[in-house]
């Protein structure tokens, strides 16, 4: 069995829809800040910098980082068909559009929503938001003619990829505005939260 280790609203969202997917046995502990907005110390054990997801293995080994948790957790389950195969056409696709998200997007995000933790100069958090917010205008546009005509980026169904993508694209600022400027990852998002299993994970992340 796998524990998944999160707190709504965060990348555990997607990694909960997938383990969900694959059918995998699996439970959700919150990780959940005290008073004060530190995250528990016993927490901090199974993860130094406190950040979620970390998902429990069966051998009581941890993983962090969510693209990576995605990977593996697609890989390890090929019956649910969440990733190309490793020697299929489709995979480099697969993988640079993952590594993208986590890297591009993803961080965007936390600029936006955390400003606060890029500088010692409390004054810079709004010129970091704005600059997370230009960011975010083209990484989007970047993954909008990366996706084509979609609805799903490879092989003509839902991958781990798409879901990680719905995520991401769930906390856009203005996500209105964004799927007017780019109606393919309206698309994309709005064919993801149609399968039962994922809209049971977002309902219950408020997303």
């Amino acid at each position: 069995m796998y524990k998944l280790m999160g707190r709504k609203g965060t990348g555990s969202a997607a990694v909960e829809a997938l383990l969900a997917l694959v059918g995998a046995e699996y439970k959700v502990e919150d990780v959940e800040r005290d008073a004060q907005g530190a995250i528990p110390a016993i927490y901090r054990r199974i993860n130094p910098r406190g950040e979620v997801p970390s998902l429990i293995l069966g051998d009581d080994s941890v993983m962090t980082e969510s693209a990576a948790i995605m990977i593996y957790l697609a890989d390890l389950h090929p019956k649910a068909g969440m990733a190309p195969a490793i020697a299929s056409p489709e995979r480099a696709r697969y993988l640079r559009w993952m590594t993208y998200l986590a890297t591009t997007l993803y961080m965007s995000d936390l600029r936006y929503f955390y400003p606060e933790r890029y500088s010692v100069d409390e004054s810079a958090a709004p010129g970091i938001k704005a600059k997370a917010v230009a960011d975010m205008e083209s990484e989007f546009a970047v993954l909008s003619e990366g996706l084509g005509k979609g609805p799903w980026f490879v092989e003509n169904r839902m991958t781990a990829l798409d879901i990680y993508a719905a995520m991401l694209l769930s906390w856009a600022p203005d996500q209105k505005a964004l799927f007017a400027k780019h109606p393919n990852l309206g698309a994309l998002s709005q064919a993801v939260a149609a399968n039962p299993a994922v809209a049971k994970v977002w309902a219950r992340h408020g997303m």
